[in-house]
């Protein structure tokens, strides 16, 4: 959480390679291959000392190639692109020290009604709500440099054909500060849909009716589980550049990552109101910290 009036804007590039799709009557296989470029302007802003926004929005280029293409005109080895979902969250700070906890709400809205029945598909085009809370807190004394973070949400997702494929999602990361501007993590993501249909391979239609297939994608009972790592570096208290590489190691009725790698740049700022509660608080507002940065790889 940045300080009353201040916040930072941040681009990030990702590049995320599927070769396995995951299903519940065989397991991992190889239908052929994803591979997708995403890039997001992400700005954060707090709007008092414990209430902040944040607004993102991607733009995904998505490729499928391989022998079993879904019947839709995205699907034809070729890159396709497009805008994919706005996404706004407002935090709310309850504690700061030792411990810090911070609930939030989410909602995701796709920017437009895109096509979602493809391998290629840049995303499920559902609307969602998400309400959950963000952890953390320094390891000292006995690891003085070291934190943990940790956020978990409960999303309702938009109901199709009479489910609701509502998940849980657990993100979580271990950093040691290496020297005052350079940052190492590691991180796990967790996600579990808790309704949905199951999909089998060598069926018609993955087991499902003609009507379920088209939105089998949007209504599985999908989970997933993703490993990785990263660095961050400070340039200066403004500028900060962070890295990250994670892959899933197991999964269920979706796609598993060979390899999702990140970077980014992201710029704090000050607004006049910053200016204003440093002049209350009689001194300068201190530079905040480095932005949270989910090395967590993100499904499409």
């Amino acid at each position: 959480m940045y300080p009353k009036g201040e916040g930072a804007v941040s681009q990030s590039y990702q590049n995320l390679w599927t070769t396995q799709h995951a299903y519940s009557n065989v397991g991992d296989i190889d239908i052929g291959h994803i591979v997708a470029h995403a890039t997001a302007l992400d700005l954060d802003y707090s709007v008092t000392d414990r209430l902040a926004v944040r607004v993102a929005l991607p733009y995904v280029f998505s490729e499928y190639s391989g022998p079993r293409p879904h019947p839709t005109w995205i699907d034809n080895s070729g890159y396709h692109s497009t805008f994919q979902d706005l996404t706004f969250d407002l935090r709310y700070n309850l504690s700061k020290s030792p411990v810090v906890l911070t609930p939030f709400f989410r909602a995701v809205i796709p920017s437009h009604s895109y096509e979602f029945f493809a391998h290629s598909a840049v995303g499920r085009d559902l609307h969602e709500y998400q309400t959950g809370i963000n952890f953390g807190r320094r390891l000292n004394p006995v690891l003085p440099k070291a934190y943990i973070q940790a956020r978990y949400s409960y999303a309702f997702v938009e109901r199709i054909l009479g489910i609701a494929p509502n998940r849980s999602n657990v993100e979580g990361q271990v950093g040691y500060i290496v020297k005052p501007r350079f940052t190492l993590l590691g991180s796990v993501q967790w996600m579990y849909t808790h309704s949905g249909v199951d999909l089998a391979f060598g069926v018609p239609n993955a087991g499902l009716t003609a009507e379920q297939f088209r939105h089998h994608d949007q209504i599985a009972k999908a989970s997933l589980v993703d490993l990785g790592g990263g660095l961050g570096y400070s340039v200066n208290p403004s500028w900060q550049v962070f890295t990250s590489f994670a892959r899933s190691v197991t999964g269920q009725n979706g796609h598993l990552h060979a390899a999702v790698i990140t970077f980014g740049i992201s710029r704090s700022f000050g607004t006049k109101f910053a200016a204003e509660s440093a002049s209350v608080q009689g001194g300068p507002v201190p530079a905040p910290n480095a932005a949270f940065v989910c090395t967590c790889a993100k499904g499409n």
